[in-house]
């Protein structure tokens, strides 16, 4: 039998225990690959509750932990209003706040002008250039706090560790060929030296085509930080650009990115390795079920031209 997921009804319930408010309506978010997400409506506001099982129930410990972090620096958060980490409400861990102005990224780009995506990129400059105030890292990678130390202790070995993974889970899948990342693998191989000497730079490398709220053409928060990546900030430029590209849009929006970072010949080969290992990422994600039950489905050949061209580049 199924373990329980919440609901919309949960979730609404919730709310009102949590703002002594009337609840309106509450909508379950297509948005997020790990969290159940609801839009919930009042009789005085508009909210987003964001729940998980108690086996996720660290994540959201530590994204309050980093909202206490990167708030004071000035970095846009949708801050956390109230939270349930401990089932006072509902079985479900659940962290609210209120629904901030607009869309995610991806969901608008395609109603942005140029000018917009311009715009938008400097903004993004600016606020990751905010974290930076932050210490670097003990470890490389993704990690959940400066306490939880990564097993990685270079760059190269988290992008490496990364690959090797992957090729196994494409194996497994048998829908691409393993051979692809083997090509990454010798690219890097060839980086190594250069890739060694990357600082443990902290950065919000999920900052993407989600999670970054747009209204107007302007960025009013960013949403889902529960962990930070230490490294090459140029990483998230490159998740960016190909989720941008698999959903069908231009890049205008990371190429500005990049130019604004007046980037040299060393880096931008970098950020091209990069835009190559993240077509291994999503080769990867096709055809799983995310931690929130949905199904992941790209366009299975527009991913492969995309490496093969990205590849020859390299």
């Amino acid at each position: 039998m199924p373990s329980p997921t919440p609901n919309e009804t949960i979730a609404a319930e919730v709310v009102a225990s949590m703002t002594q408010e009337k609840v309106l309506s509450s909508i379950r978010m297509t948005t997020g690959d790990q969290y159940f997400v609801f839009d919930i409506k009042t009789v005085h506001a508009e909210y987003v509750i964001r729940m998980t099982d108690k086996a996720h129930r660290n994540n959201f410990i530590t994204a309050i932990y980093w909202q206490n972090m990167l708030l004071p620096l000035g970095i846009p958060l949708a801050k956390f209003i109230s939270s349930d980490l401990d089932g006072q409400h509902s079985p479900f861990p659940s962290l609210l706040m209120n629904r901030l102005a607009g869309s995610d990224l991806c969901n608008i780009y395609s109603e942005l002008t140029d000018s917009d995506k311009r715009n938008l990129a400097q903004e993004m400059i600016n606020i990751q250039a905010l974290t930076h105030v932050l210490p670097d890292g003990k470890g490389y990678g993704i990690t959940p706090s400066y306490e939880q130390i990564t097993a990685d202790n270079s760059w190269y070995d988290f992008l490496m560790n990364r690959l090797n993974l992957f090729k196994d889970i494409i194996r497994k899948n048998g829908i691409y060929d393993e051979r692809n990342v083997d090509k990454v693998i010798a690219l890097g191989k060839n980086m190594e030296n250069e890739l060694r000497t990357i600082p443990a730079r902290p950065f919000l490398w999920d900052a993407s085509e989600r999670n970054v709220i747009i209204n107007k053409g302007q960025i009013t928060g960013i949403v889902d930080v529960d962990d930070m990546c230490f490294g090459d900030p140029l990483l998230v430029i490159a998740l960016t650009s190909i989720a941008l590209e698999v959903d069908g849009h231009d890049t205008l929006y990371t190429d500005y990115w990049a130019e604004g970072l007046q980037l040299g010949a060393k880096a931008q080969h970098r950020l091209d390795f990069y835009r190559l290992f993240y077509t291994v990422v999503f080769m990867r994600k096709h055809a799983m079920t995310t931690t929130n039950a949905k199904k992941v489905v790209f366009d299975k050949q527009l991913l492969q031209d995309m490496f093969n061209r990205l590849a020859s580049k390299l």
